[in-house]
């Protein structure tokens, strides 16, 4: 529903968009713990506080809030991609090399990567979600080649590959090796990203 009993017209945005953000961080925490299929709405409106019939009132169904959780992850990538187009060609360099360094040791943890975890499991299951995780592939792939290109590194489509494969592998070591040393991780991939980086072209 768009609205909500009683709420004044001046204040329905607002405060939908705060009950929306609560439902998806219990959603988020529940998929984690459950699995998406595991937790019900019904732990999801528990865990926000809200009765089912409440919830239902922002969401549509389990399915409709499986894709919302997806979204906004895919978004938080997004939003990664978006800070390092507004580097400076010379400054790209170092500013992946930072990258890498704040997904070691901050977006490694096993909540967010059991979550994404699950999200790939759901593509094999759900063409509907394979089709959303390739379609975000394709258009991180061309915008990262084009940093890449306007920042004279060479073969930027198979680098962009290359990197991409380097930070969706990272996920997978924190939960087989949860005990691997970060810090060790990240002396060892930086050179490689540099390594990765270091030929320019002299167009």
């Amino acid at each position: 529903m768009d609205q909500i009993q009683g709420d004044a017209p001046g204040k329905l945005s607002a405060k939908r968009a705060e009950r929306l953000e609560r439902i998806l961080n219990a959603a988020e925490q529940c998929f984690a713990e459950s699995g998406f299929h595991g937790a019900s709405i019904g732990s999801i409106a528990k865990a926000c506080g809200m009765s089912v019939g409440h919830l239902y009132h922002y969401v549509e169904n389990k399915e409709a809030l499986i894709e919302e959780v997806i979204r906004r992850e895919l978004g938080r990538h997004m939003q990664r991609l978006t800070e390092l187009e507004s580097a400076e060609p010379g400054d790209l360099v170092d500013e992946l090399v930072a990258k890498v360094a704040e997904t070691i040791l901050h977006e490694t943890d096993l909540f967010r990567t059991v979550l994404n975890f699950e999200t790939l499991a759901e593509a094999q299951r759900n063409p509907k979600v394979a089709e959303v995780l390739q379609e975000f592939d394709g258009r991180m792939r061309l915008r990262f080649s084009e940093i890449l290109r306007r920042s004279g590194v060479p073969h930027p489509e198979q680098k962009t590959e290359l990197i991409f494969t380097i930070f969706g592998g990272l996920p997978a070591r924190a939960l087989r090796h949860p005990e691997q040393e970060r810090t060790i991780i990240t002396d060892t991939i930086v050179p490689v990203m540099r390594r990765i980086l270091s030929d320019r072209t002299t167009d």
